[in-house]
């Protein structure tokens, strides 16, 4: 018998040697934690309505693993990873690593592997949805035009660098809430995800497109581009040093990277340096200062003004919060 993907999910971890911890679950919420003789760490599924789950997962295995899955329904998957010790491929693609940050998928029904390294940490924040519920949330918002905005994970899949989105996975990693409370604000966040995926397609409908002929070849010379910002974050590249890299003049390098990529060049960067200082300011004890220069800002004053105008609030302000919400009581207890 076929396993939706509610299904699949809410029994995997058993496969891959959790057990789960009664005394801590409830219905439709539900903690696992790692055998000892596999590795340590815990994982949080909580099931609404058999229309979506969020996974909330920080593990260390002792030995590598991988999970296999091959699922008919058709479903969506957005997680922000906080570490790079995993990988991923589908059907017959090359292995993948799973960088830091927002990761799409849209369940194509071929078989999909992800591996997990040995004695390194795995923590990742997953939403899955299923189309149907992704659809009738299109059809409640959109009305008989709705078919028109499917291309919006689409475009996710391809576009996955928003801060909107990490800033919306860190809140539901933190929610300090219990209870019913807890359910009724995972259940806002998720909406919020799909406004911000429906947004984001309408914005890029209404904007005025240039197009340029680009080949397999453009696409992996702009790929080479977005590799060397993404390992380089803190350097400052010229329009002409991209372009270079590019193979392709400045002009034609600007029309094509925002064709491929939806926004411009500079403004990809800047969203990559604010998705790694939301992670520096909760993850280490850095200065503002030293921040601002490893996410490419000389002066701290304009880095907190950016930082400012993305999430609405100044780092120093971000990182009390998240100081705040792990040094009270454990949110764990949910039930």
């Amino acid at each position: 018998m076929k396993k939706t993907v509610i299904e699949y999910y809410e029994e995997f971890l058993q496969n891959l040697h959790f057990y789960k911890i009664e005394e801590e679950s409830t219905s439709g919420n539900n903690f696992y934690r790692m055998n000892s003789k596999y590795g340590c760490g815990n994982v949080q599924v909580m099931n609404f309505y058999n229309q979506f789950l969020i996974i909330i997962a920080s593990f260390i295995p002792s030995s590598d693993f991988e999970k296999v899955s091959e699922i008919e329904e058709e479903y969506f998957e957005i997680s922000q990873f906080e570490t790079d010790s995993s990988y991923f491929k589908v059907g017959g693609r090359k292995v993948k690593q799973v960088d830091k940050g927002i990761c799409c998928y849209a369940n194509t029904r071929k078989v999909a592997y992800a591996f997990c390294e040995a004695n390194k940490p795995t923590c990742f924040t997953k939403v899955i949805i299923t189309k149907k519920y992704f659809d009738s949330f299109l059809e409640e918002r959109f009305g008989n035009a709705y078919e028109t905005s499917k291309n919006a994970l689409d475009f996710l899949v391809e576009n996955p660098n928003s801060p909107e989105l990490n800033f919306v996975f860190q809140q539901i990693k933190d929610c300090p809430a219990i209870g019913n409370t807890r359910k009724l604000y995972m259940e806002g966040k998720v909406i919020e995800i799909l406004s911000l995926i429906t947004t984001t397609i309408e914005i890029e409908k209404n904007r005025p497109h240039l197009s340029v002929k680009l080949d397999r070849k453009d696409k992996r010379n702009l790929n080479k581009v977005i590799t060397f910002m993404k390992h380089n974050l803190s350097a400052y590249p010229s329009i002409e040093e991209l372009s270079k890299m590019a193979n392709m003049s400045c002009s034609r390098f600007q029309m094509a990277f925002r064709q491929v990529y939806g926004t411009s060049a500079y403004e990809y960067l800047k969203v990559m340096r604010m998705n790694y200082a939301l992670l520096l300011l909760q993850d280490t004890d850095d200065k503002i200062y030293h921040i601002a220069l490893k996410v490419g800002y000389k002066n701290a004053g304009h880095f907190s003004k950016i930082f400012k105008e993305t999430f609405k609030m100044s780092p120093m302000e971000y990182r009390n919060i998240h100081c705040l919400l792990y040094t009270s009581p454990s949110p764990r207890d949910t039930r």
